[in-house]
């Protein structure tokens, strides 16, 4: 059987005119080594305190309906021994691609989607150096085609930039935030602290945002680092929007759409794509529909909503007087001569008055949009992580269908390592089945497996394929 689908890829691979680059695999970090590198980096202390700040606040959950916690992952990685030591041993996995199909991956970390989360200040930056000092030593010799993520926690502005700052200086070209902080909510901490953090403010780092991070966008961009950003179903210190403490499933059905919906929402009414036109952000493992569908509503909302839109529901246009004789004709006395309309008519004066000035009533202020076509623009510097047997390639490529007829970036993410693939070996042949059915042409398969993965990472860093084995096709891309 091995042999049948080893044959089956190689034939794949030799139709095809154009390298396939992964833009989501996952290593599996050896609890051992990685052990070994928190000692590296703080001393047997670390260790301790380490195990201490899981033990108290643990950053994942195994569902619980007295405290609220959801069910979290289990039984998340194959079975196979061969399959999982090649997601633990980059040489392994170096070795392998050929034999997976793939010329190009980047990884990312799966300790390193809990450790961004971790409740203690101190313990979340050292755990989070430690990991990414060891992913940078054990993949640096494989760079020619593996490049891993380095997991940059985002509580502060600060923290992120200096762990940013060291990611660049150890070698990496990839950095990937968590799409949102938990925040405990202010009055509820004051009044029972112990809610956190089942009752929780998730913080998007765009609108509304407890700080302002600019300036991690723009060292962002001054490092030639695309923003990638994944999330994680079950971690305690990360909002899902679903809470089932028996269901796994439940909770991890569309749990990723949600996460990243929420962060590109904060994202573009905060602003943030605006005042950054040059920076591109990857949306990882979440699917492209919900993306189709976010800016079908933005462009609906934003044609009835923006100042000239909300000239049809302005109170202070309506003719009450009109309002009153109608009503009195077509329903009686009683629609307008209720007891208590005095009371009403001055809480629809307060309404009124509260949103009486523009930048009250202009929610669409800051994202720097002045015309629906601006919403396009924005949305061509997002890219959208889709697994290989993912459907919804096809619509997010669909430019006939899509609000601006636009056709979104979608990127390959053969999301190796967990559960969702079982045998590594099939991975490129699902990501063709699109194309095989005809729902896609060979064109937008090229794109979802080529072109919008280097894409990605060459638009801020037009070196990121340098002295790879794919420099040559990404140079002719590029040009």
């Amino acid at each position: 059987m091995d042999a049948e689908k080893a044959s089956r890829v190689r034939a794949l691979r030799s139709r095809l005119d154009h390298p396939v680059i992964d833009g989501d695999g996952h290593l599996i970090e050896p609890a051992p080594l990685y052990q070994h590198y928190l000692e590296k980096t703080g001393g047997k202390e670390l260790v301790e305190r380490y195990q201490r700040e899981l033990r108290e606040h643990p950053t994942g959950s195994r569902g619980n309906r007295e405290t609220g916690d959801m069910r979290g992952a289990w039984w998340g990685v194959s079975n196979d021994a061969y399959d999982l030591a090649t997601v633990m041993a980059p040489r392994l996995l170096h070795q392998r691609l050929d034999e997976i199909g793939i010329d190009f991956a980047v990884m990312y970390p799966t300790l390193g989607l809990a450790l961004p989360t971790i409740y203690d200040t101190d313990v979340r930056r050292a755990a989070a150096r430690a990991l990414n000092t060891m992913n940078s030593e054990i993949c640096g010799p494989y760079r020619d085609r593996l490049a891993p993520a380095a997991a940059i926690p985002m509580h502060t502005p600060e923290e992120a930039i200096a762990e940013l700052e060291f990611a660049h200086a150890h070698g990496f070209k990839v950095a990937m935030i968590p799409p949102g902080v938990a925040r405990p909510i202010p009055a509820l901490e004051r009044s029972h602290p112990e809610a956190f953090p089942v009752a929780a403010y998730f913080d998007c780092y765009g609108l509304d945002s407890f700080y302002d991070y600019d300036p991690v966008w723009r060292k962002f961009q001054e490092l030639g680092f695309a923003v990638t950003s994944h999330g994680g179903v079950g971690l305690r210190y990360l909002p899902l929007g679903r809470r089932s403490p028996s269901n796994y499933m439940f909770n991890h059905i569309g749990g990723h759409a949600y996460q990243q919906g929420e962060l590109c929402r904060s994202l573009v009414f905060g602003g943030v794509p605006a005042r950054f036109p040059n920076l591109a952000f990857g949306f990882l493992e979440c699917g492209a529909g919900w993306a189709v569908d976010l800016l079908h509503s933005l462009e609906e909302h934003w044609e009835k909503r923006n100042l000239e839109g909300l000239r049809s529901y302005d109170p202070g246009r309506l003719d009450r007087a009109r309002l009153n004789q109608l009503l009195v004709e077509y329903g009686g006395k009683d629609f307008v001569a209720a007891p208590s309309s005095e009371r009403l008519g001055r809480a629809y004066d307060e309404g009124i008055a509260r949103h009486d000035r523009d930048a009250d009533r202009d929610e669409w202020a800051r994202c720097g949009v002045k015309e629906e076509q601006d919403f396009a623009r924005i949305f061509a510097n997002f890219f959208f992580g889709c697994e290989a047997d993912d459907p919804s390639v096809h619509r997010a490529l669909d430019s006939r269908a899509n609000p601006f007829k636009t056709r979104f970036q979608v990127v390959f993410s053969s999301d190796i390592g967990h559960w969702d693939v079982p045998d590594i070996k099939t991975v490129l042949l699902e990501s063709h089945h699109l194309a095989d059915k005809g729902l896609i042409s060979d064109a937008d398969y090229r794109d979802f497996v080529f072109t919008y993965p280097a894409r990605l990472h060459m638009k801020a860093n037009p070196d990121f394929f340098k002295g790879t084995v794919v420099e040559g096709a990404t140079t002719k891309l590029a040009a």
